[in-house]
């Protein structure tokens, strides 16, 4: 059907309000002007008010060519030998095609090496740097399961029914023919698939865009109210009707954010692309080997500078725009943008904080005199705390312009000594949302703002300074301490002269901390470096930052945060229940849940109730994924999505669990001993649970080793 002779016929007849909104809902969907209202109102006359077949027509009726000869394996080529122009699958010119990511994601889904997936993804940036760089950004986006910084705490909010009842009309397949499928393949992308194959079309589709599926997604994140499912709906019918090859199957994952691929992998490879584009002559040896260097270092800075300002829509475009001159150094912190905390690992040092058994929050003052709050992992988390806020603004000074803080937030009984209570009555305060916020005369739980860090002070970032420097800082930003609202964190500075762990002096003076800080409720205390090697380091496990816990000091007893992947039946009193939970840890170089072991002890009866129901519907897979590597079989298999902090007495290896399989044992995991559920740890995301290098570390550590090298 030709576009441009459709314009010029009139509108029908029909000028009812109903047909008008479908003529509105028409233009909204396609991002279309005035000017395609009569081209709109044809259409929808032509099929009888249809709006899905109309953007069919729409959509199918494009002009854009695409390059079927160009091979699909291509992208597989090592990065000096692929060229970017020649083996993409457009033009230059022209937008990029969809299918160059859906291809992308199909090598990746076999490849397992860490080294060879960073290559794929760093030819795929380089033919969309070199011919479509205005959708390198989008790109990133999808390749990562985002459509907007986590701080925005922006969700598609689609769930598994409504992809299905979009397959229903996309594909004319039956949802009971679907289900059938999805028992059968376990995975919704692959019956996708599956239904677009078995679809015969009276033509080809024109090429579904890069930019055509990033912009849908984020006009279905921002539907809402009545009518918004079938909203969301139409335009992943719209999708779906455009996609050729294994399109349709990653555009499900997409939906169902299951595309694998980690910020950690798409940055380096991103950095590397433009590395690659910036250099000549690629065809010997010698000069492959000798960018080697330049692309590490490429790599680690934008990774770094991430860290320090986690918003792609800035850091993309900056590296873009730099190109080869980019460091970690081009972009700074910016007030309401969190940074990614610092983390901590087990050893010996000697500047001690107590360690709050609290929710550990980045407290960022904006130059328009806002204050925002946000968790470990990014997520804003305002509007749950209004008394924070009121706590803060009367607690800075006012030549206090920006800042963001580092903190622990806890609940406390102000009516019962100022008594610290613990993370489990702070989790029981209302969430809030972007729509609904906590008032202060709804407030049940009081809190504690304990500070323990400043990384940036009006307009300058703090983070290569040393602990004692930005001590400093942050109390010359706010007025002395209001017990029970606004605190330092209680510290104990261990001078360089006394510290050594020979002197019984010092042992006991930090004995004596660590007590205290038990008797004051706290989890232990943090250790860190006050002066050498003192910098604020975003997302690192770093030995300056060390973690001191009561079962740290008993000896056995270890804490683990680790992923419930499966369950299964109940037996005896808890029949009708999960019982035992299927854990595991999380090993980010082959991006794959390994297990570490059963856990059956420490929930409560309604902790098993909120399971069950949690558990359900699609939260069931129906096979194991790729991704799981265990030898157990538990009745049912779950997605990724709770992180529980599990303790037991000590570690052992097995020929069961694939925890740190290969790093303590050539072909055995390691698994822990009596492990017991403690609690929900709700500010981390199953990516950034324990890994299997973390176990593999606490194995070594323990003081009881059994003999690895024995069968």
């Amino acid at each position: 059907m030709d576009e441009q002779n459709l314009k010029d016929e009139s509108l029908p007849h029909d000028d009812t309000k109903s047909y008008r909104d479908e003529i509105d809902q028409f233009l909204q969907i396609i991002d279309g002007t005035e000017s395609l209202e009569s081209y709109a109102a044809t259409l929808l006359r032509k099929t009888n008010g249809d709006i899905n077949e109309a953007l069919n027509i729409y959509y199918c009726n494009r002009e854009v060519s695409l390059q079927e000869n160009a091979k699909t394996t291509v992208l597989s080529l090592p990065p000096e030998k692929y060229n970017p122009t020649e083996d993409a699958c457009w033009s230059c010119g022209q937008r990029a095609p969809y299918l160059h990511l859906a291809r992308t994601f199909d090598l990746l889904e076999d490849e397992k090496g860490k080294i060879k997936a960073t290559s794929m993804l760093c030819n795929m940036f380089r033919s969309l740097l070199a011919l479509s760089p205005e959708d390198v950004l989008p790109s990133v986006y999808l390749c990562t399961n985002k459509i907007a910084a986590d701080h925005e705490n922006v969700e598609l909010n689609i769930g598994g029914s409504l992809v299905t009842s979009a397959l229903e009309d996309a594909c004319g397949t039956s949802r009971s023919k679907i289900r059938e499928m999805y028992n059968e393949l376990g995975d919704l992308g692959d019956v996708a698939q599956a239904c677009r194959q078995t679809q015969k079309l009276l033509a080809p589709p024109s090429p579904l865009l890069i930019k055509d599926v990033f912009f849908a997604l984020q006009k279905i994140s921002v539907q809402t109210g009545s009518g918004s499912t079938g909203r969301k709906k139409s335009l992943i019918v719209n999708l779906m009707r455009s996609c050729r090859e294994k399109e349709m199957k990653f555009l499900v994952r997409t939906l169902n954010l299951r595309i694998g691929a980690m910020m950690k992998t798409v940055l380096p490879a991103l950095a590397q692309a433009v590395v690659m584009n910036s250099s000549h002559n690629l065809n010997h040896e010698g000069a492959v080997q000798s960018l080697k260097d330049r692309l590490q270092r490429h790599s680690a800075a934008v990774v770094e500078a991430y860290n320090v300002l986690p918003n792609l829509d800035l850091v993309v475009p900056s590296l873009m725009d730099k190109g080869i001159g980019f460091s970690s150094s081009t972009l700074s912190m910016v007030p309401g943008i969190p940074i990614k905390p610092m983390l901590a690992k087990r050893n010996k040092a000697f500047t001690c904080e107590y360690k709050y058994d609290g929710q550990r929050a980045q407290i960022h003052k904006l130059v328009d005199g806002s204050v925002r709050v946000f968790s470990r992992n990014g997520d804003e988390s305002t509007s749950r705390f209004p008394d924070l806020i009121k706590i803060i603004n009367e607690s800075c000074k006012p030549d206090a312009v920006t800042f963001i803080l580092d903190a622990e937030v806890v609940a406390i009984d102000r009516k019962n000594g100022l008594k610290l209570m613990s993370f489990q009555e702070l989790s029981s305060r209302g969430r809030g949302s972007r729509d609904t916020s906590i008032t202060l005369d709804s407030i049940k739980v009081d809190i504690c703002v304990f500070v323990f860090d400043i990384m940036f002070a009006n307009g300058q970032q703090l983070l290569g300074f040393p602990l004692r420097k930005r001590r400093k800082y942050l109390k010359d930003m706010f007025y002395d301490e209001k017990l029970g609202y606004f605190e330092y964190a209680k510290e104990m500075t261990v001078e360089a002269d006394d510290a050594c762990l020979t002197s019984e002096a010092t042992l006991t003076k930090i004995n004596c901390f660590l007590e205290n800080a038990f008797l004051s409720s706290c989890e232990g205390i943090m250790v860190k470096s006050l002066d050498v090697d003192a910098g604020y380091s975003p997302s690192k496990r770093t030995d300056t930052w060390l973690k001191v816990k009561r079962d740290y000091m008993e000896g056995s007893n270890d804490s683990l945060d680790l992923v419930p992947i499966g369950a299964w039946h109940g037996n005896g009193r808890k029949a009708g229940w999960y019982s035992p939970f299927l854990m595991a840890c999380y090993n980010p170089d082959t991006e794959d849940f390994q297990s570490v072991c059963r856990v059956m002890s420490g929930f409560s009866d309604s902790f098993y109730t909120e399971m069950k129901s949690f558990f359900s519907g699609d939260k069931i897979l129906s096979r194991k994924p790729p991704y799981y590597k265990t030898a157990e079989a538990p009745d049912m298999w779950f997605p990724p999505e709770l992180v529980w902090e599990i303790r037991g007495a000590d570690f052992t290896v097995s020929p069961v669990h694939q925890a740190a399989v290969g790093l303590v044992h050539p072909s055995r995991g390691i698994s822990i001993r009596f492990p017991r559920y403690v609690r929900t740890v709700a500010d981390r995301k199953p990516d950034e649970c324990s890994t299997s290098e973390d176990i593999a570390a606490m194995f070594c550590s323990q003081t009881r080793k059994m003999d690895v090298a024995e069968d």
